[in-house]
Order: structure tokens, then C-alpha cells, then sequence
């Protein structure tokens, strides 16, 4: 089956195994460009060029499973079915079974990236615990030793900031990537501009993680997972286990939830 994770930015798609009671490892992973003008087509011959590439089997895929924030390509990707031998689509929505209950004033509004990933966490950690995301956007999630979702909070991602840093300034230029700078204090605009984001979301994570965990009166074990996790983690002692395919987790896990015969 893939699993399918779209984004504001990429969209991550993982070959996994549709049998088993436990999340398998992927297979292959693959992360694209989010095209929101993208057709069904175009993604049937791109899916299925990746797939050959990874040397499976494409007459053996049986599901596809969506968590998505990009609401135009949601039809997009329902017409998919046609195009892999009438292959069922299965979009994480409102309604589904999840494996945690959850206290929003609007459940509905909920990102099912978030719901996915909190998912995927509580199967793992069977109690408290906050799960940082560092995508496009910047997301903590907590979950109670209940499995409850408690909702969490959400900034501006390393990567939109720096974007933002380059619209509303005259003589800033664009980072090319996020990275770790020699030191804070930066010799050139692009070290500064390196340091300035990088050691601020350090300082933004450190200090969100002391709030949450304060207000969830325990001791809630922190995941990470996104793009950036494994470069920001080891300077913020607060995260205790980094799960890059988390999400794909996530959709494997309330897929088998809602197709499994009981």
C-alpha cells in the first residue's frame, strides 16, 4: 500500500507492507514537490515510474492511504483510484477511527498531519507525550496518558521564516538551506542569518516543550519527526527519540484501523 502524506510544501509518499499488525518499514520513500495544480494523470505516471524504480510490484498494489492539508488536491488524488486498477483511495477525515479522541473546541479543524502524527505516537508511547514537528510549519501535539489529543500549538516553519526574512527586507538575502552556523555570532550576512534562525528555534522548541510539558503536569516523553528534526534534535535535550517516517506511521496505522475486519 502507500502511504500518502501531502503537504504545503512536499508530499511524502511511503511503499509499505498492507499486511502485518505492526507498521512495517518502508519499502521506499519518496518526498515531492507539492504541485497544486497537479493532475491525476500526471501523478499516475509519476507514481508509477517511482514504484517501478524501487523494483516493485505495481499490479500488487491494494491501497492508498491520504493524510492531506492541501484541500484542492484532495479530488485530485480520489481520481487516483481509476488509474492504479481501481486501487481503493482512503483520505484521513473527519469521521474515521483514529485511535485518540480528540479535545478541540472544532475537531474538524485539526490538521490530519497533526491527528497522524499523534496517532502514530500514542501506539508507540502508550502514554504522555508531545510530538514536534518540523515541516513547513512548526507543530507540537500533545496527548494524554489516555490517548486523549489535547491540541498543542503551531509557528512559522525554518524554512518560511527564512522566505519571509527575504519578501520584507531590502538587502537580506535567501539562505539556501537551514543549517547548524559555525557559531552565534555570525562573521557574514548569510552565517547570521543562519544563526539567527537556527539558534532562535532552538530556543523557540526549548522553550514551547518547558510551557506544554508544564501545563501537562507530568512527564511527557518528547518525539520529533519532519525534515529538520534530525539537525535541530541534538540541540535540544528535551527531544528523546527522533522518528523521521512518523507520519507514514500514522497513515498505516488508522488506515489498518478502519479496513481491518474485527
Amino acid at each position: 500500500m502507500l502511504a500518502v502524506d501531502i503537504g504545503n510544501t512536499h508530499v511524502t509518499v511511503g511503499a509499505l507492507s498492507a499486511e502485518g499488525a505492526a507498521p512495517p518499514t518502508p519499502w521506499a520513500v519518496w518526498r515531492l514537490s507539492t504541485h497544486r495544480h497537479a493532475t491525476a494523470d500526471e501523478l499516475s505516471v509519476t507514481f508509477q515510474s517511482l514504484i517501478r524504480s524501487a523494483g516493485l510490484d505495481i499490479s500488487s498494489l491494494c491501497a492508498m492511504a491520504v493524510a492531506s492539508v492541501v484541500p484542492p488536491l484532495d479530488p485530485i488524488y480520489r481520481d487516483l483510484s481509476a488509474k492504479f486498477h481501481n486501487c481503493p483511495v482512503f483520505f484521513i477525515e473527519a469521521g474515521v477511527k483514529t485511535g485518540v479522541k480528540v479535545l478541540l473546541d472544532n475537531p474538524k479543524e485539526v490538521g490530519a498531519d497533526r491527528v497522524v502524527n499523534a496517532a502514530a505516537a500514542y501506539a508507540r508511547v502508550k502514554g504522555p507525550l508531545i510530538v514536534a514537528d518540523f515541516g513547513t510549519a512548526t507543530t507540537f501535539d500533545c496527548v494524554d496518558r489516555n490517548g486523549a489529543y489535547l491540541g498543542g500549538a503551531i509557528a512559522p516553519g525554518p524554512q518560511m521564516a527564512a522566505e519571509t526574512l527575504y519578501q520584507r527586507t531590502a538587502k537580506l538575502p535567501l539562505l539556501g538551506a537551514f543549517r547548524q552556523p559555525p557559531q552565534a555570532i555570525g562573521k557574514n550576512t548569510q552565517d547570521s542569518i543562519a544563526a539567527g534562525l537556527f539558534h532562535g528555534y532552538v530556543g523557540l522548541t526549548r522553550g514551547l516543550l518547558a510551557k506544554l510539558m508544564k501545563e501537562m503536569r507530568g512527564k511527557p516523553k518528547v518525539l520529533a519527526t519532519g525534515g529538520l528534526a534530525t539537525l535541530l534534535a541534538p540541540s535540544v535535550p528535551e527531544i528523546q527519540e527522533v522518528i523521521p517516517d512518523l507520519t507514514l506511521e500514522g497513515i498505516w496505522r488508522i488506515w489498518r484501523l478502519n479496513v481491518t475486519k474485527k
